[in-house]
């Protein structure tokens, strides 16, 4: 056997794995479509990055709240919208049909739904929804805001009695003290409309401390006004207040004030490792109160994994230091970025499954289609027409989609539809006919050396099948260009 025909061999064994390797895909297409592989392989993805991997099915109530969290970030509108579905009366009725397969499949396997009630989820995920979709299912923007505020709050009664203090140890007259304690009044008011704006965001903590800074520079003059500085009650007022005042207006007091009114995520997250008498103390906030038992709830209902997990990444955003909203943003980018890693890692998970999953189907098909590698080669070997007839077939099908990118499954749509036209016009060497049936003895018994050729030939065949379209469509093109430029006759200038 020559070269020439051996290369034809090899082109007709290619262009034969091609035709059944698109049939493979067209299936594994539907199956994947129908139990929706990508969109469950995601959310189980999701889950085991929630619960730091495979530790958090351990202990069933690490798993109880894995499952209930990511089940609260799959209702998100962020990543509800993103399971959008065609409009029409077709394509409704195909997804209807497709989800009662579904439902039929995990009837009959005893699988879950990992969906709950609903019948399908997205299957792609951009890391920007779900690190906002995180965020706002643990309200931790609302939490730390509302930490934020309760604070405010606590300083400003602590200033105010402070202040009130300094005023009631004052030596006044009994003319002075009403107008002190009216400015005082003033002053009260003042601040506490100004946290009033900040509770309703009408006003940055920035912001804030400018304005109460300027009440308290204004309640300072004018109760001045009254106390001239060359009594002794009025240098002591003035002194006094002079630190009250610094506290706002330094800018190394500026910075440790803004440290303690904002609250630090990774600091709320580190109170899991102490008692939960500790936590109201660590976060300045009173047992009773609202904001307390939010901050619970949210504690309550993260995985011990994804607190450590978020508690690095909280560590890594507050390194650049500025104010909460910035950090916050730091945050999230640092989830985002810890998101992508994970979906890289359950990609490179799916592809190994997928390719399990094509080695069986491959093997399906060949042992349905009797497409058996050895016999193949052996009729193509034998039989010059049906070669020359492939190999004529083969050539068209690459002229044709010469500019076929073989790495986009889409583009080989023409590919199939020139396939079907010569399966219409060739009989390739496989299916259940005499000539491909398995060999018998003159008693008609099935030969055991002949089987186990037959299905070591089977087991070629769906390994091969499984490469995929593109890969075989690849090769058939580099194998053919490869021959046709070994047949170009020499130019005429070469000596």
């Amino acid at each position: 056997m020559n070269l020439p025909v051996i290369i034809d061999i090899i082109i007709g064994l290619v262009f034969i794995y091609l035709t059944l390797s698109l049939l493979a895909s067209e299936i594994q297409e539907l199956i994947a479509t129908v139990l929706q592989w990508r969109a469950e392989h995601l959310k189980k993805s999701i889950e085991v990055l929630i619960s730091g991997g495979s530790e958090g099915a351990k202990d069933p109530l690490q798993f109880k709240r894995v499952g209930q969290l990511a089940n609260s970030i799959y209702t998100n509108p962020m990543i509800k919208d993103l399971n959008q579905s065609a409009k029409g009366l077709l394509s409704e009725g195909f997804r209807s049909v497709t989800h009662r397969m579904g439902d039929f499949y995990h009837g009959v396997t005893g699988t879950k739904n990992v969906f709950g009630n609903k019948s399908s989820g997205p299957s792609y995920i951009p890391a920007e929804c779900f690190s906002a979709s995180l965020l706002e299912t643990l309200k931790v923007s609302s939490l730390l805001s509302s930490i934020s505020k309760t604070r405010l709050e606590r300083f400003k009664n602590l200033q105010l009695a402070q202040i009130q203090q300094i005023g009631q140890n004052l030596s006044l007259p009994d003319a002075t003290k009403p107008i002190i304690q009216q400015e005082f009044r003033w002053l009260t008011a003042e601040f506490n409309r100004v946290v009033e704006d900040y509770q309703n965001n009408l006003a940055s903590l920035n912001n804030s401390l400018d304005r109460m800074s300027e009440k308290l520079g204004f309640y300072i003059n004018d109760s001045q006004v009254y106390l001239p500085e060359t009594e002794l009650a009025g240098r002591e007022f003035q002194r006094h207040m002079a630190f009250v005042k610094a506290r706002f207006d330094s800018k190394i007091e500026r910075v440790a004030l803004l440290g303690q009114l904002q609250p630090s995520f990774s600091n709320l997250l580190n109170t899991v490792k102490k008692s939960q008498e500790t936590v109201a103390e660590i976060m300045d906030i009173k047992e009773e109160s609202p904001i307390y038992q939010q901050i619970q709830e949210t504690l309550d209902s993260m995985p011990e994994s994804l607190k450590r997990s978020l508690y690095i990444l909280a560590q890594r955003a507050e390194k650049g230091g500025g104010d909460t909203q910035e950090q916050l943003q730091r945050f999230q980018k640092e989830i985002e970025i810890w998101f992508d890693q994970s979906m890289q890692r359950a990609s490179g998970v799916y592809k190994r499954n997928a390719r399990g999953v094509a080695i069986l189907l491959g093997t399906a098909i060949a042992v349905a289609a009797n497409a058996d590698t050895i016999n193949i080669i052996n009729r193509l070997s034998k039989d010059s027409m049906l070669r020359s007839n492939v190999n004529l077939y083969a050539e068209q099908l690459v002229a044709n989609n010469a500019k076929t990118k073989s790495n986009n499954l889409t583009s080989l749509t023409k590919v199939q539809q020139d396939v079907d036209r010569a399966l219409d016009q060739v009989a390739l060497p496989f299916g259940w006919s005499e000539q491909n049936s398995l060999e018998r003895d003159k008693q008609g018994n099935l030969l055991w050396s002949a089987l186990i050729i037959k299905l070591f030939g089977w087991i070629l065949s769906g390994v091969a099948i499984s490469m995929g379209a593109a890969f075989w469509f690849e090769a058939l093109n580099k194998i053919i260009n490869i021959r046709n430029a070994g047949k170009k006759p020499p130019s005429s200038t070469e000596s």
